[in-house]
């Protein structure tokens, strides 16, 4: 079966220095994958090369076995959906139509929303445990709270590749432990899920790879119960590996 996203000798660089070098990894269907690694790894910048957002200098991002970065924004958008690190609103829309906005991505911005849009946009709400909040303004909700959101504002999407920058920056303990939940509850129901955390503790709730990203385009990818080794992280992170801020 073809893999959902297929990365194939990946190269970046903003410069002289590789920032991003010979990557390669697939998702499949229920796949959970975490990328740690410092600042300047090139966690974030990975995340646009995979949604065709910048061109990589080599290899390749493929989409259902299309490349990414040719796909149709329509077909792009019916594979992946992407939650970036910061979350906005200009105006103050209500949250029911935040997660409404996820279905203009299908259809364009200049047609009136159908009884299929907004059956698709409270199913998005309920999985994201934020039915309740349908009528608040999203302007008037904690951090925690609009994360939700906007992750329900992609699955309202439909998309099968959930991309994620930092999901639970900024979030209290409660909603990080929420939002891994939610994350892993949706690979188990066949999306393949991607996250960019800081955290790597966090990894441990639900993520089952991890691709760990060091700097001058080193990489090791693998099964979490490997990856998330205080060894691998600590080198990474270049650490002592007895520091209280590894997972033990």
């Amino acid at each position: 079966m073809t893999p959902l996203l297929k990365v194939s000798g990946l190269t970046f660089s903003y410069g002289a220095a590789p920032l991003i070098k010979d990557l390669s990894f697939e998702l499949r269907r229920g796949d959970f994958m975490c990328v740690l690694g410092p600042n300047g790894s090139g966690k974030s910048t990975l995340l646009k090369l995979l949604t065709g957002f910048i061109k990589p200098g080599a290899g390749t991002a493929s989409m259902g076995g299309e490349e990414a970065g040719r796909l149709p924004a329509g077909k792009l958008a019916r594979l992946a959906a992407y939650v970036p690190s910061e979350t906005s609103t200009p105006y103050d829309f209500t949250v029911r139509e935040t997660v409404l906005l996820g279905r203009t991505a299908l259809a364009g911005l200049w047609r009136g929303y159908t009884g299929e849009d907004v059956s698709s946009a409270e199913l998005a709400m309920r999985e994201a445990g934020i039915a309740g909040l349908a009528g608040r303004s999203v302007n008037e909700l904690s951090t925690g709270e609009r994360q939700l959101v906007f992750i329900a504002q992609a699955l309202a999407q439909e998309a099968k590749i959930l991309l994620l920058d930092e999901p639970t920056s900024h979030l209290d303990l409660r909603y990080k432990a929420d939002i891994m939940a939610l994350l892993a509850g949706l690979a188990r129901r066949g999306l393949a899920v991607l996250a960019v955390l800081h955290e790597p503790a966090l990894a441990r709730l639900g993520c089952g790879k991890a691709l760990l990203l060091g700097r001058g385009g080193t990489y090791t990818c693998g099964p979490a119960g490997e990856m998330l080794s205080a060894r691998s992280l600590a080198a990474v992170y270049n650490l002592p590996e007895d520091s209280p801020l590894l997972p033990k």
